[in-house]
């Protein structure tokens, strides 16, 4: 039976987002049409955080923010100069999300540390719960910011700078919220790091396993694509003089889905491509579509394979241009290499797991997370828990409560192993 306190913080903090407001406590009661929208600097972010400091708060730990709006929830070993066990996830979601992703790798944190202060485990290194920024890219448009800034992978200004839909900055927005702190935190200090998520995808579902130890996360390019044509009257212009840019736009949507699968047969590999944004302008039905903006999602565990599919999508890009004297443009917003997780994290959650009688599964990651910048500055494992039905990034995300529990104590036998050395 799952922990009481930490499903009634996952049903409590459910609420965040949600309209109607209303928490979620059990499968039967998700609706498609009520999902949890919490976009990085909103109110509703905001609120949820609150409620994650407040709970980390009550567990003694010392509580600090960086200028990313990072949140930081730390508890100090017995000794002073040893690096720290860092573990947790983010708050943020995607519109009209599921309450699992990102909330439940930070409040599993939270809950692993009143499991250890009433075990009195005496941690040698620091543990300390990180909260990212904006891991979804919902607000800002990019990926994994609050990681991404705090390791070094982006620079510092340009992502305090960066601007969402109602043009405010990064920074702005983070100062709105009250979460606009000054902490700075030394990256050598960090000996591991630990995030537990939901797979977001259907293996751990459909093969009845409760946990799994990620060992690679995918690379991943997401590139925005602008065509302008001729918007023009759709009744009096001649098929053969229009310049229709969703013609353009939905030939590079066919072709990209149809090379994806056919990288992916060919090299044996993961190779995924999406099309999940598509912005036309004037968008009206008697009038031929004169812009179109397409974001592309390019994903695989090969770096070489994401950058064969992006070559081939120019080469189609540029014909497109000539055979339909169009202009294209296109900017790559964010290219993520392939990340490899840390053997010896990996083996902490095997061990845990079997000690606690679990069946597990090494298993690679299909969707971007925090671990993948973290991997670059210090030993990262992640720990992944079965989706029902392999669904995620929709309202109809759920994960089961037994399933949860037990990720709560591999988490906290893993945290265990590592803070003891």
């Amino acid at each position: 039976m799952i922990n009481s306190r930490l499903k009634a913080d996952l049903i409590h903090s459910s609420q965040y987002g949600r309209n109607p407001l209303c928490t979620v406590s059990s499968y039967q009661q998700l609706s498609p049409d009520n999902g949890v929208s919490r976009i990085a600097g909103s109110l509703e972010n905001k609120k949820i955080r609150n409620y994650a400091v407040q709970c980390m708060q009550e567990c003694g730990l010392q509580i600090s923010i960086d200028s990313f709006g990072n949140i930081f929830g730390r508890k100090e070993g017995l000794f002073k100069n040893i690096g720290s066990v860092m573990f947790g996830s983010h708050l943020d979601s995607v519109i009209n999300g599921g309450q699992f992703d990102g909330a439940l790798g930070v409040f599993t944190a939270i809950d692993a540390i009143r499991r250890l202060n009433k075990e009195s485990f005496s941690n040698k290194r620091p543990l300390e719960i990180v909260i990212f920024t904006g891991e979804e890219g919902s607000a800002f448009g990019t990926t994994l910011l609050g990681s991404s800034a705090f390791t070094g992978y982006l620079p510092a200004e340009e992502v305090l700078q960066m601007k969402n839909k109602e043009g405010k900055t990064f920074k702005e927005t983070m100062q709105e919220i009250g979460y606009y702190g000054i902490e700075k935190k030394d990256l050598g200090d960090i000996a591991y790091f630990i995030e537990l998520h939901i797979e977001q995808g259907p293996i751990l579902y459909q093969e009845k396993i409760p946990i799994g130890i990620v060992e690679s996360i995918t690379g991943l390019l997401w590139m925005y694509i602008t065509i302008t044509g001729e918007p023009n009257h759709a009744g009096t212009t001649p098929m053969n003089l229009r310049k229709d840019a969703l013609l353009a736009a939905s030939s590079i949507i066919q072709f990209l889905n149809k090379e994806a699968k056919k990288i992916g047969d060919n090299k044996g590999s993961s190779t995924v491509a999406t099309v999940g944004k598509l912005d036309i302008s004037p968008n009206g039905i008697n009038i031929i579509p004169g812009k179109v903006k397409i974001g592309v999602d390019i994903r695989d565990k090969k770096e070489d394979n994401i950058h064969l599919l992006k070559e081939k999508m120019l080469e189609k890009i540029k014909q497109l241009i000539e055979d339909l004297k169009l202009n294209i443009e296109y900017d790559i917003a964010i290219s993520i290499p392939p990340q490899p997780l840390s053997a010896e994290v990996m083996e902490s959650i095997k061990v845990s797991a079997e000690k606690l009688g679990y069946k597990y599964k090494f298993i690679n990651s299909g969707a971007t997370h925090d671990a993948q910048n973290m991997a670059r500055i210090t030993k990262t494992g992640m720990i992944f828990l079965p989706s029902i039905n392999g669904i995620s990034h929709s309202p109809l995300e759920w994960t089961d409560w037994e399933d949860i529990e037990k990720g709560a104590q591999v988490l906290t036998e893993t945290l265990k192993i590592l803070a003891g050395k």
